[in-house]
């Protein structure tokens, strides 16, 4: 009981103002700022510390019906406060660019470019036969074929690097339309299709 006693005196001791300003004051205060600079969960805690510091301070020097008065004013400060943990953040988000993004934008000027250098170098002439018309080259079905399923690829939503795959296989492919193809063309032209249809197999085609 001595103890208890010395408690009591303790909070009797204690300013009328702690309990009545400083503690609503400090549950404001504590709601804003995690209100502002995020940590909500902590509020209720932070909050009923508080409240009980502030009714154990009012129980050693005021009456039970004011203590419970306060309490009851507390709470509603309390709760009050706690709506502007209801109001939704406004942090701007950067936008990042994510690393496939990157990968694909790069090597995507890479490809863009590579026409253009190529263009800039001096073609020779075409060889003309003026006796007999040139006999036109019919194209390996599987060229087609890879080609109309790249096409349909190009109007799915792909990853980056799905994307920079499919652009890269295209432009393989078209560089060996309207001619005859080597041994070692036609390897790559099944290398390319095999890789074409693990991509329509991943979307579903």
């Amino acid at each position: 009981m001595e103890i208890f006693r010395q408690v009591l005196e303790v909070f009797a001791a204690v300013p009328a103002w702690v309990p009545l300003i400083l503690c609503p004051a400090l549950t404001v205060a504590s709601a804003v700022a995690f209100a502002v600079f995020g940590g909500r969960r902590a509020y209720p805690v932070l909050a009923g510390i508080l409240g009980a510091a502030g009714v154990a301070i009012m129980s050693a020097a005021a009456t039970v019906g004011e203590t419970l008065c306060y309490a009851a004013l507390f709470s509603l400060i309390a709760c009050a406060a706690g709506l502007l943990l209801l109001l939704p953040k406004h942090a701007k988000k950067l936008r990042r660019t994510s690393r496939d993004e990157r990968i694909y934008q790069r090597f995507r000027a890479e490809l863009s470019n590579a026409p253009a250098q190529a263009s800039a170098q001096p073609a020779s002439p075409a060889k003309v036969c003026c006796f007999e018309e040139e006999t036109p080259v019919q194209e390996a079905p599987e060229l087609s074929y890879a080609l109309s399923l790249l096409d349909k690829l190009r109007r799915e939503e792909l990853a980056a690097t799905d994307r920079l795959e499919a652009d890269m296989l295209g432009k393989t492919l078209l560089a060996m339309r309207g001619r005859l193809l080597t041994m070692d063309e036609k390897n790559t032209l099944n290398d390319c299709l095999a890789s074409v249809l693990k991509l329509t197999a991943k979307y579903k085609l």
